[in-house]
């Protein structure tokens, strides 16, 4: 949640009290604080179909380098509990972790993005499996890239364009902006919903 830009309700869900306790000495009245186990709490409050839950369990045990890696960890019987609630929401779900056979299994209908992530032991692979397609259209732009230099060379790219827009006169850049409204409508549609949200 750290990295992510804000959506209008957010919940940190954790069972480890230090992690909560870390959160909390942020003050950051944007977030909302459960301690506790996130299946129960998602079974017992399920969100609105047009929420998003992105869930980060600790990875699966027989997928890790090291055997203990959490204050609060999982056993298959947890992961179980915790993919059969997350099937189960009405609205869009992000699982990551480790590629597994048994999440393949049990997400074989679901949507798998493969990315780099650096961990304390390296570079590894990890997986998000998705209950929905990924769209074009992203609620936070910031993180678009396979690797921190492309994320780098995107985010340079962008800037360049949104200076050559601010510099040029109103009228040009209107003119742009309904150019882009013609060549793109239904993408420019969609970038737009993301205000109104």
């Amino acid at each position: 949640m750290l990295h992510k830009r804000r959506a209008t309700r957010n919940i940190g869900i954790d069972a480890d009290a230090a992690v909560i306790e870390a959160w909390r000495d942020r003050s950051d009245p944007t977030i909302e604080l459960v301690h506790g186990d996130a299946a129960d709490f998602l079974h017992r409050n399920p969100p609105a179909s047009t929420a998003l839950v992105f869930s980060d369990p600790p990875y699966w045990p027989k997928s890790r380098r090291r055997a203990r890696c959490y204050a609060c960890d999982y056993d298959e019987a947890d992961h179980r509990r915790l993919l059969s609630v997350l099937a189960e929401l009405p609205c869009a779900v992000i699982i990551t972790g480790y590629a597994n056979s048994f999440y393949d299994e049990a997400l074989r209908d679901w949507h798998v993005t493969e990315y780099q992530n650096c961990t304390q032991t390296g570079l590894v692979t990890e997986r998000a499996w998705t209950n929905f397609e990924p769209s074009d259209v992203l609620h936070d732009y910031d993180h678009l890239g396979v690797d921190f230099r492309e994320r780098e060379a995107l985010k340079r790219r962008r800037r360049s364009h949104v200076r050559k827009l601010q510099r040029a006169p109103a009228i040009e850049r209107n003119a742009i902006f309904a150019d882009l409204a013609d060549a793109f409508p239904d993408e420019l549609k969609l970038a737009m919903g993301r205000f109104e949200q």
